[in-house]
């Protein structure tokens, strides 16, 4: 294996700002090297091979833009080769460039048919060499970019998607998020016959917090909050942001009772804490409501049961918990 390459680029260049690769296979060295010469010339970066299997090696190693391949070599022709470089995904989509001696039609269509994009003849011109070259790197690199850019708006539209699905202040999931994560976990606890509840949480007196320290404090609140609830549940359950300073949490795999308990677990590190920062620090509690997914039972019409046991919770003396019957 003989490889060359020349410093500076085409006027064409790739995605990472090199210029164009081109793999060349030609088991007769006076043609590889005026091939490779002339290339040079045009400021591509040639790599070059003897016989197919160099050819198809070396292609897996660099991923050229762009394939020359003799058709007659020995070890393996580059019929052959052809046909292993469009079987491989890494290399399926490098444009290939057939030379033959054989000008026949049948060996055109079968290069052609294994996905070759274009064939000469021996002894060919230079030129059209050339500018078939030009033709096909120019392809190459535009498919490239259009690959790129379509990649970059897909990555775009997830996030944007995930930005949709979540409150700003919180990080945490908002209704929109929720709505998501409730269908996924709903299907999840049908399908395998599994528990499902959730806990619905609201801290006490919340308007005081705003109306006394003003609404930074209140958000730099909301913000240590999320944070509490975050780090007392579990990986697998779902927090979100309800709405103003209610959240609710949904806890997949778990009973009415191990709901009742992580709540109690909640509202007792909010109870071992301060919130706030700096000259403005306050304690607050919460009131919560748990319930059940039952049979037959919507995902909402869960969600407004543990609604129910968070306003009971708040009628008999809040910072508590109350479980939905």
């Amino acid at each position: 294996m003989k490889t060359e390459t020349l410093k500076g680029g085409a006027d064409a260049t790739r995605a990472d700002g090199g210029a164009p690769i081109i793999l060349v296979a030609d088991d007769e060295p006076v043609n590889l090297a005026l091939i490779r010469r002339r290339l040079e010339w045009e400021h591509y970066r040639v790599e070059t091979a003897e016989d197919g299997g160099q050819a198809v090696e070396a292609a897996r190693r660099v991923l050229p833009d762009l394939v020359i391949l003799d058709v007659m070599m020995p070890v393996m022709d580059g019929l052959q080769a052809c046909r292993l470089l469009k079987a491989d995904p890494a290399t399926r989509d490098i444009p290939v460039i057939f030379l033959s001696a054989l000008d026949d039609t049948d060996t055109k269509v079968r290069g052609l048919s294994l996905g070759a994009n274009d064939y000469v003849s021996k002894p060919f011109r230079v030129e059209e060499l050339l500018a078939r070259v030009s033709v096909a790197i120019r392809l190459k690199l535009e498919r490239d970019r259009l690959r790129q850019r379509a990649e970059e708006l897909r990555r775009s539209a997830e996030a944007a998607s995930e930005m949709s699905m979540t409150d700003a202040l919180t990080g945490l999931l908002n209704r929109y998020g929720l709505h998501r994560a409730l269908q996924r976990e709903l299907s999840e606890a049908r399908r395998y016959d599994r528990p499902l509840s959730c806990l619905l949480i609201d801290i006490d007196f919340f308007k005081s917090v705003n109306d006394t320290y003003g609404h930074a404090a209140g958000d730099t609140a909301l913000q240590q909050a999320a944070r509490v609830i975050t780090e007392s549940v579990r990986g697998s359950d779902v927090v979100c942001r309800y709405g103003g300073e209610e959240f609710l949490v949904l806890a997949p795999e778990t009973g009415l009772e191990g709901a009742r308990a992580l709540a109690d677990k909640i509202r007792q590190s909010f109870a071992a804490r301060l919130f706030g920062e700096g000259a403005h620090v306050f304690p607050l509690t919460l009131s919560a409501g748990a319930a059940q997914l039952a049979t037959d039972e919507s995902g909402n019409d869960m969600i407004a049961r543990a609604d129910e046991a968070l306003y009971h919770a708040k009628q008999t003396g809040r910072d508590r918990v109350e479980a939905a019957g």
